[in-house]
């Protein structure tokens, strides 16, 4: 047996948390399923993000009035946000290829924005994003590492956490082994493996386990003691997968990491909730 608290250490440190304002810089369609929108300005200059799961809350404006209400900085360099009063219309995402803009000269991110057939106002605005536009970007408030010393990642992800997969390609070594389960119908193996070659020029393993044959497909994975494990997506597929990790298997809880980014039939879900009401974390 491995050392599981030495296998799969993941690094993290609290980050100042802060709202910054953001500017499109770019638009553009890494795939067709998705609008990747590159947002910079000068309240970057001390943005960092080293893991693939840091998320950034990304405050849209107002799809009715247009009028962005979002939180604001507590001062200059200050740790802490002011919340405003009045209903806002933000989401969570996970920031990619933090890097220096040299059109700007400031520190960017892009933001990759899934499509959809009945789009929310995230969805919506990314449809109209143009060069230009203003966003409010909340956080990272920490930031983690992937893994170094596992030797195998196995990554189980929908089209919403497919961002987050393609940073686990480009973060861990090339000698670790990659797999991904994609929670998809098999016909979007093609796009979702474009997509994710984007990221990193690396090979890695690829199998469609749409809807309820996702648990089966985690089983038929074959987790082991090198292997660390990293979930995210509609909340309630990801319970037997949950389940079976942590009662079946009984992994060590440094071997996986998971988190539902959203649940079907439900507005805004906040990721912090339990995936699993019924047994939530320790």
């Amino acid at each position: 047996m491995t050392d599981a608290t030495t296998t799969f250490e993941r690094p993290s440190r609290r980050l100042r948390f802060t709202a910054r304002e953001a500017f499109v810089t770019a638009v553009s369609r890494p795939v067709e399923q998705y609008v990747r929108v590159t947002v910079s300005g000068p309240d970057f200059a001390d943005f960092e993000s080293t893991g693939p799961t840091d998320h950034v809350r990304v405050f849209f404006p107002d799809p009715a009035t247009g009028e962005l209400v979002a939180p604001r900085p507590v001062g200059p360099g200050e740790d802490g946000i002011v919340r405003p009063d009045t209903p806002t219309f933000a989401r969570d995402f996970t920031p990619l290829n933090p890097r220096v803009d040299p059109a700007t000269g400031h520190r960017a991110i892009d933001l990759d924005i899934l499509r959809h057939v009945d789009p929310g106002p995230a969805a919506r605005w990314g449809e109209g994003a143009a060069v230009g536009d203003r966003l409010v970007v909340v956080g990272p408030r920490g930031t983690k590492a992937a893994t170094q010393h596992a030797p195998r990642v196995l990554c189980i992800v929908d089209g919403t956490s497919l961002p987050a997969a393609s940073r686990w390609l480009a973060e861990v070594p090339a000698s670790t082994r990659v797999e991904v389960l994609a929670d998809v119908a098999a016909g979007d193996l093609v796009w979702v493996e474009a997509y994710l070659r984007l990221a990193a020029d690396r090979e890695f393993g690829l199998v469609a386990a749409a809807g309820d044959d996702l648990a089966a497909a985690v089983r038929a994975a074959g987790i082991d003691d090198e292997t660390f494990v990293f979930a995210a997506g509609e909340a309630s597929h990801l319970v037997p997968v949950r389940r079976y990790l942590r009662h079946d298997l009984a992994l060590p809880r440094a071997q996986f990491a998971l988190s539902g980014y959203w649940r079907r039939g439900t507005v805004a879900f906040d990721h912090h909730a339990p995936i699993d009401p019924e047994d939530p974390e320790d």
